[in-house]
Protein backbone atom coordinates (compact mmCIF):
# COMPACT_ATOMS: atom_id res chain seq x y z
CA UNK A 1 0.00 0.00 0.00
CA UNK A 2 1.57 3.61 -0.87
CA UNK A 3 2.35 5.67 2.11
CA UNK A 4 0.25 8.79 2.22
CA UNK A 5 3.27 11.06 2.54
CA UNK A 6 1.00 14.25 3.57
CA UNK A 7 0.51 12.74 6.41
CA UNK A 8 3.61 13.30 7.78
CA UNK A 9 3.20 17.14 7.90
CA UNK A 10 0.36 16.13 10.27
CA UNK A 11 2.64 14.44 12.19
CA UNK A 12 5.09 16.83 12.62
CA UNK A 13 1.83 19.36 13.69
CA UNK A 14 1.40 17.15 16.35
CA UNK A 15 -1.57 14.67 14.98
CA UNK A 16 -1.90 10.65 15.55
CA UNK A 17 -1.31 8.73 12.59
CA UNK A 18 -2.98 4.88 12.18
CA UNK A 19 -1.09 2.05 10.81
CA UNK A 20 -0.57 2.02 7.23
CA UNK A 21 -0.11 -1.79 6.80
CA UNK A 22 -1.94 -4.60 8.75
CA UNK A 23 -0.92 -5.48 11.80
CA UNK A 24 0.91 -8.97 12.08
CA UNK A 25 -1.04 -11.42 14.46
CA UNK A 26 -0.11 -11.68 18.70
CA UNK A 27 3.40 -12.98 19.33
CA UNK A 28 6.09 -13.16 21.50
CA UNK A 29 8.75 -12.99 18.49
CA UNK A 30 11.32 -9.68 18.13
CA UNK A 31 9.73 -6.39 16.46
CA UNK A 32 12.22 -5.44 14.30
CA UNK A 33 12.30 -1.65 13.87
CA UNK A 34 14.05 0.27 11.07
CA UNK A 35 13.53 3.39 8.29
CA UNK A 36 13.61 3.28 4.55
CA UNK A 37 13.35 5.39 1.84
CA UNK A 38 11.55 4.99 -1.51
CA UNK A 39 10.43 6.51 -4.47
CA UNK A 40 7.76 7.85 -2.66
CA UNK A 41 9.79 9.77 0.58
CA UNK A 42 11.31 8.08 4.13
CA UNK A 43 9.15 5.69 6.42
CA UNK A 44 9.99 3.86 9.84
CA UNK A 45 8.65 0.44 9.40
CA UNK A 46 8.46 -2.48 11.96
CA UNK A 47 8.57 -6.18 10.45
CA UNK A 48 8.85 -9.29 11.90
CA UNK A 49 11.46 -12.33 11.68
CA UNK A 50 9.55 -13.45 8.78
CA UNK A 51 10.26 -10.18 7.05
CA UNK A 52 5.84 -9.53 7.04
CA UNK A 53 5.40 -5.52 7.72
CA UNK A 54 3.42 -4.85 10.77
CA UNK A 55 3.49 -1.52 10.45
CA UNK A 56 4.92 1.35 8.15
CA UNK A 57 4.46 5.08 8.81
CA UNK A 58 5.43 7.80 6.97
CA UNK A 59 8.78 10.30 7.98
CA UNK A 60 8.81 14.32 7.04
CA UNK A 61 12.85 13.20 6.29
CA UNK A 62 15.19 10.46 6.67
CA UNK A 63 15.07 8.53 9.65
CA UNK A 64 17.97 6.91 12.00
CA UNK A 65 18.14 5.30 15.47
CA UNK A 66 15.40 4.27 18.22
CA UNK A 67 15.21 4.78 22.09
CA UNK A 68 12.72 1.66 23.35
CA UNK A 69 10.59 1.18 26.56
CA UNK A 70 9.91 -1.61 28.71
CA UNK A 71 6.00 -0.97 27.96
CA UNK A 72 6.08 -1.06 24.72
CA UNK A 73 6.58 3.00 23.10
CA UNK A 74 9.69 3.19 20.89
CA UNK A 75 11.30 6.74 19.63
CA UNK A 76 12.58 7.31 16.74
CA UNK A 77 14.63 10.11 15.78
CA UNK A 78 15.91 12.21 12.84
CA UNK A 79 19.02 11.70 11.09
CA UNK A 80 21.60 14.18 12.23
CA UNK A 81 21.59 16.96 12.34
CA UNK A 82 17.37 16.66 13.09
CA UNK A 83 14.35 18.22 14.47
CA UNK A 84 11.93 15.49 14.57
CA UNK A 85 11.22 12.38 17.13
CA UNK A 86 8.22 10.20 17.05
CA UNK A 87 7.07 8.06 19.84
CA UNK A 88 5.14 5.07 18.68
CA UNK A 89 3.11 2.63 20.36
CA UNK A 90 4.15 -0.20 19.36
CA UNK A 91 1.26 -2.51 20.40
CA UNK A 92 -0.98 -0.42 17.95
CA UNK A 93 1.44 0.39 15.48
CA UNK A 94 0.52 4.91 15.71
CA UNK A 95 2.81 7.70 17.06
CA UNK A 96 1.25 9.04 20.02
CA UNK A 97 3.97 11.97 20.09
CA UNK A 98 5.83 14.15 18.65
CA UNK A 99 8.76 16.50 19.34
CA UNK A 100 11.82 18.31 18.24
CA UNK A 101 14.89 19.84 20.66
CA UNK A 102 15.52 23.44 21.27
CA UNK A 103 16.16 25.51 18.18
CA UNK A 104 20.06 25.43 19.72
CA UNK A 105 20.24 22.32 19.83
CA UNK A 106 19.60 19.30 16.45
CA UNK A 107 19.19 15.42 17.36
CA UNK A 108 21.84 13.33 17.09
CA UNK A 109 20.37 10.22 15.94
CA UNK A 110 19.90 8.33 19.01
CA UNK A 111 18.58 8.36 22.65
CA UNK A 112 18.13 5.62 25.27
CA UNK A 113 15.24 5.42 28.22
CA UNK A 114 15.53 5.35 31.98
CA UNK A 115 14.49 2.02 33.09
CA UNK A 116 10.93 2.75 34.07
CA UNK A 117 10.25 4.42 30.26
CA UNK A 118 10.18 8.00 31.85
CA UNK A 119 13.11 9.87 30.85
CA UNK A 120 14.51 9.72 27.57
CA UNK A 121 17.93 10.80 26.78
CA UNK A 122 18.47 11.97 23.50
CA UNK A 123 22.43 12.89 22.06
CA UNK A 124 22.50 15.99 20.84
CA UNK A 125 24.60 18.80 19.43
CA UNK A 126 25.00 22.10 20.99
CA UNK A 127 26.82 23.61 17.69
CA UNK A 128 27.08 27.03 19.02
CA UNK A 129 29.74 26.07 21.59
CA UNK A 130 31.37 22.94 19.49
CA UNK A 131 30.07 20.56 22.48
CA UNK A 132 28.08 17.54 23.10
CA UNK A 133 24.96 17.39 25.00
CA UNK A 134 22.43 14.74 26.04
CA UNK A 135 19.05 15.80 26.57
CA UNK A 136 16.34 14.78 29.26
CA UNK A 137 12.39 14.45 28.02
CA UNK A 138 10.11 13.20 30.09
CA UNK A 139 7.86 10.77 28.24
CA UNK A 140 4.83 11.29 31.39
CA UNK A 141 4.63 14.82 30.53
CA UNK A 142 4.33 14.59 26.58
CA UNK A 143 8.26 14.77 26.14
CA UNK A 144 8.76 17.80 27.34
CA UNK A 145 12.15 18.67 27.59
CA UNK A 146 13.44 18.73 31.48
CA UNK A 147 17.19 20.08 31.16
CA UNK A 148 20.38 18.43 29.76
CA UNK A 149 23.55 17.07 30.65
CA UNK A 150 26.91 16.99 29.20
CA UNK A 151 27.88 14.36 26.82
CA UNK A 152 31.25 15.13 27.84
CA UNK A 153 32.43 15.12 24.55
CA UNK A 154 32.22 16.71 20.81
CA UNK A 155 30.09 14.70 18.35
CA UNK A 156 27.99 12.07 20.61
CA UNK A 157 25.95 9.86 18.59
CA UNK A 158 24.81 6.23 19.89
CA UNK A 159 23.96 6.49 23.62
CA UNK A 160 22.87 3.38 25.93
CA UNK A 161 22.30 2.77 29.41
CA UNK A 162 24.47 0.24 31.25
CA UNK A 163 22.97 -2.67 33.53
CA UNK A 164 23.37 -0.42 36.39
CA UNK A 165 20.44 1.84 35.33
CA UNK A 166 22.09 4.48 36.12
CA UNK A 167 25.36 4.92 33.79
CA UNK A 168 25.22 6.08 30.10
CA UNK A 169 27.60 4.55 27.95
CA UNK A 170 27.91 7.70 25.29
CA UNK A 171 29.99 7.21 22.22
CA UNK A 172 31.53 10.62 21.22
CA UNK A 173 32.71 10.33 17.48
CA UNK A 174 34.56 13.20 17.96
CA UNK A 175 33.77 15.10 14.99
CA UNK A 176 32.38 19.34 15.24
CA UNK A 177 29.35 19.60 12.79
CA UNK A 178 27.11 22.83 12.56
CA UNK A 179 23.43 22.55 11.19
CA UNK A 180 24.29 25.37 8.31
CA UNK A 181 27.27 23.01 6.97
CA UNK A 182 25.48 19.34 7.82
CA UNK A 183 27.76 16.93 6.13
CA UNK A 184 30.90 18.98 6.48
CA UNK A 185 33.48 18.01 9.50
CA UNK A 186 34.88 20.87 10.76
CA UNK A 187 37.84 19.51 12.96
CA UNK A 188 39.41 16.27 11.72
CA UNK A 189 42.78 17.43 12.45
CA UNK A 190 41.91 17.60 16.03
CA UNK A 191 39.13 15.51 16.42
CA UNK A 192 39.40 13.53 19.39
CA UNK A 193 36.98 10.95 19.64
CA UNK A 194 35.83 9.11 23.29
CA UNK A 195 33.72 6.46 24.88
CA UNK A 196 32.03 7.79 28.22
CA UNK A 197 30.20 7.15 31.42
CA UNK A 198 27.95 9.80 32.18
CA UNK A 199 25.67 9.20 35.54
CA UNK A 200 22.27 9.99 34.25
CA UNK A 201 20.96 11.62 37.21
CA UNK A 202 23.26 14.18 37.30
CA UNK A 203 25.68 14.38 34.24
CA UNK A 204 29.00 13.15 36.43
CA UNK A 205 31.79 12.02 34.60
CA UNK A 206 32.01 8.50 35.49
CA UNK A 207 34.84 7.74 33.06
CA UNK A 208 36.34 8.38 29.78
CA UNK A 209 38.19 6.49 27.56
CA UNK A 210 40.16 7.25 23.87
CA UNK A 211 42.36 4.51 22.01
CA UNK A 212 46.10 5.59 21.35
CA UNK A 213 46.77 8.86 20.32
CA UNK A 214 47.78 7.83 16.70
CA UNK A 215 44.22 6.64 15.67
CA UNK A 216 42.58 9.85 17.14
CA UNK A 217 40.49 10.04 13.49
CA UNK A 218 39.08 6.85 14.70
CA UNK A 219 36.06 8.22 15.49
CA UNK A 220 33.75 6.19 18.16
CA UNK A 221 30.12 6.60 16.58
CA UNK A 222 28.52 3.52 17.39
CA UNK A 223 27.95 1.52 20.87
CA UNK A 224 26.24 -1.85 21.77
CA UNK A 225 25.90 -3.08 25.39
CA UNK A 226 25.71 -6.76 26.33
CA UNK A 227 23.62 -8.07 29.46
CA UNK A 228 27.37 -8.24 31.51
CA UNK A 229 28.11 -4.54 30.95
CA UNK A 230 30.28 -5.36 28.14
CA UNK A 231 30.65 -2.46 25.62
CA UNK A 232 31.00 -2.92 22.03
CA UNK A 233 31.92 0.07 19.99
CA UNK A 234 32.16 0.28 16.04
CA UNK A 235 33.85 3.22 14.76
CA UNK A 236 34.77 5.24 11.29
CA UNK A 237 37.68 6.39 10.19
CA UNK A 238 38.54 9.41 8.85
CA UNK A 239 42.16 9.53 7.98
CA UNK A 240 44.22 8.40 4.99
CA UNK A 241 42.38 5.54 2.61
CA UNK A 242 45.42 3.13 2.52
CA UNK A 243 45.72 2.41 6.39
CA UNK A 244 44.58 -0.28 7.93
CA UNK A 245 43.06 0.10 11.69
CA UNK A 246 40.85 -1.75 13.78
CA UNK A 247 37.13 -0.65 13.23
CA UNK A 248 35.61 -2.64 16.69
CA UNK A 249 36.66 -2.39 20.28
CA UNK A 250 35.32 -3.72 23.57
CA UNK A 251 35.61 -2.19 26.86
CA UNK A 252 35.24 -3.82 30.55
CA UNK A 253 36.72 -1.50 32.91
CA UNK A 254 40.14 -0.95 31.73
CA UNK A 255 41.66 0.56 28.67
CA UNK A 256 39.86 0.39 25.30
CA UNK A 257 40.71 -3.18 23.44
CA UNK A 258 40.40 -3.29 19.59
CA UNK A 259 39.98 -6.30 18.20
CA UNK A 260 41.77 -7.75 15.12
CA UNK A 261 40.71 -9.54 11.93
CA UNK A 262 42.27 -10.95 8.85
CA UNK A 263 44.07 -7.87 6.89
CA UNK A 264 41.99 -8.70 4.12
CA UNK A 265 38.69 -8.49 6.16
CA UNK A 266 39.99 -5.10 7.69
CA UNK A 267 40.78 -3.87 4.05
CA UNK A 268 37.58 -5.41 2.77
CA UNK A 269 35.55 -3.18 5.42
CA UNK A 270 36.54 -0.17 3.86
CA UNK A 271 37.37 1.86 7.06
CA UNK A 272 33.87 2.25 7.89
CA UNK A 273 31.29 0.83 10.24
CA UNK A 274 27.53 1.41 10.25
CA UNK A 275 26.37 -0.04 13.41
CA UNK A 276 27.28 -3.02 15.97
CA UNK A 277 24.90 -5.26 18.38
CA UNK A 278 25.11 -8.37 21.06
CA UNK A 279 23.11 -10.94 20.05
CA UNK A 280 20.70 -12.62 22.84
CA UNK A 281 23.40 -14.05 25.05
CA UNK A 282 25.53 -11.22 24.63
CA UNK A 283 28.45 -13.66 23.65
CA UNK A 284 28.62 -12.80 19.98
CA UNK A 285 29.07 -9.75 18.17
CA UNK A 286 28.21 -8.22 15.27
CA UNK A 287 29.80 -4.95 13.41
CA UNK A 288 28.22 -3.81 9.92
CA UNK A 289 30.47 -2.35 6.70
CA UNK A 290 28.22 -0.87 4.44
CA UNK A 291 31.07 0.40 2.58
CA UNK A 292 32.35 -2.95 1.80
CA UNK A 293 29.01 -4.70 1.11
CA UNK A 294 29.95 -7.11 3.97
CA UNK A 295 28.90 -7.43 8.33
CA UNK A 296 30.97 -9.22 10.57
CA UNK A 297 30.98 -11.11 13.47
CA UNK A 298 32.91 -11.24 16.41
CA UNK A 299 33.15 -13.10 19.99
CA UNK A 300 35.07 -11.39 23.31
CA UNK A 301 38.49 -13.41 21.88
CA UNK A 302 38.03 -11.11 18.65
CA UNK A 303 37.29 -12.48 14.86
CA UNK A 304 34.88 -15.31 14.12
CA UNK A 305 33.60 -14.78 10.61
CA UNK A 306 32.12 -12.41 7.89
CA UNK A 307 29.20 -12.36 5.14
CA UNK A 308 28.70 -10.75 2.17
CA UNK A 309 25.33 -7.75 2.72
CA UNK A 310 25.33 -5.48 -0.16
CA UNK A 311 25.39 -1.95 1.13
CA UNK A 312 24.45 -3.93 4.71
CA UNK A 313 24.11 -1.58 8.15
CA UNK A 314 21.01 -2.80 9.74
CA UNK A 315 21.64 -5.65 12.44
CA UNK A 316 20.01 -6.83 15.38
CA UNK A 317 19.69 -10.06 17.29
CA UNK A 318 17.26 -12.28 16.80
CA UNK A 319 16.56 -14.28 19.98
CA UNK A 320 18.57 -17.18 18.87
CA UNK A 321 22.00 -18.06 19.79
CA UNK A 322 24.62 -16.50 17.86
CA UNK A 323 22.08 -15.45 15.27
CA UNK A 324 21.50 -11.99 13.74
CA UNK A 325 19.03 -10.15 11.08
CA UNK A 326 20.37 -7.97 8.71
CA UNK A 327 18.98 -5.46 6.44
CA UNK A 328 20.30 -4.01 2.87
CA UNK A 329 20.45 -0.73 1.76
CA UNK A 330 19.78 -1.78 -1.50
CA UNK A 331 16.43 -3.93 -0.09
CA UNK A 332 16.17 -7.77 1.58
CA UNK A 333 16.85 -8.99 5.20
CA UNK A 334 19.33 -12.07 5.64
CA UNK A 335 19.54 -14.59 9.02
CA UNK A 336 23.37 -14.52 9.72
CA UNK A 337 24.64 -17.06 11.99
CA UNK A 338 27.81 -15.35 13.63
CA UNK A 339 29.69 -18.38 14.30
CA UNK A 340 29.82 -19.64 10.26
CA UNK A 341 28.88 -16.42 8.39
CA UNK A 342 26.26 -18.53 7.07
CA UNK A 343 23.54 -16.46 5.43
CA UNK A 344 19.83 -16.99 4.63
CA UNK A 345 17.87 -14.50 2.73
CA UNK A 346 14.41 -13.51 3.51
CA UNK A 347 12.80 -13.03 0.57
CA UNK A 348 9.73 -10.69 1.15
CA UNK A 349 8.63 -8.03 -1.24
CA UNK A 350 8.13 -5.96 1.43
CA UNK A 351 12.38 -6.35 2.30
CA UNK A 352 13.08 -6.03 -0.98
CA UNK A 353 11.08 -3.32 -2.06
CA UNK A 354 12.76 -0.79 0.62
CA UNK A 355 16.22 0.81 1.21
CA UNK A 356 16.77 -0.16 4.51
CA UNK A 357 18.53 2.63 6.35
CA UNK A 358 21.66 2.43 9.42
CA UNK A 359 19.83 0.90 12.35
CA UNK A 360 17.90 -2.10 12.69
CA UNK A 361 16.53 -2.66 16.80
CA UNK A 362 14.87 -5.72 18.06
CA UNK A 363 11.79 -5.08 20.47
CA UNK A 364 10.62 -7.86 22.98
CA UNK A 365 7.38 -6.12 22.85
CA UNK A 366 4.63 -8.42 22.63
CA UNK A 367 2.47 -7.02 19.85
Amino acid sequence: MAIDRRAALGLLAGALAGPLLPRAPRAATPLFLTARADAGGFAVSAFNPSGEPVFDLALPGRGHGFAVTPQGIAVHFSRRPGRFAFAIDLARGVVVNTFAPPEDRRFQGHGAFSPDGRLLYATENDFAAARGAIGIYDAANGYARQGEIPSHGVGPHEIALLPDGTTLAVANGGIATHPEWPRVKLNLPDMAPSLCYVDRRDGALLGEFRLDSALHRLGIRHLAVGRNGLVAIAMQYEGPRDDLVPLVALHAGGPLRPLSAPPDVVRAMKQYCGSVAFDSSGRFIAASAPRGDLVTFWDADGWLSSAPVPDGSGIAPTGRLGEFFATSGQGGGFLIDARSGAARPVGTGFLRTGRWDNHLTASRSEL
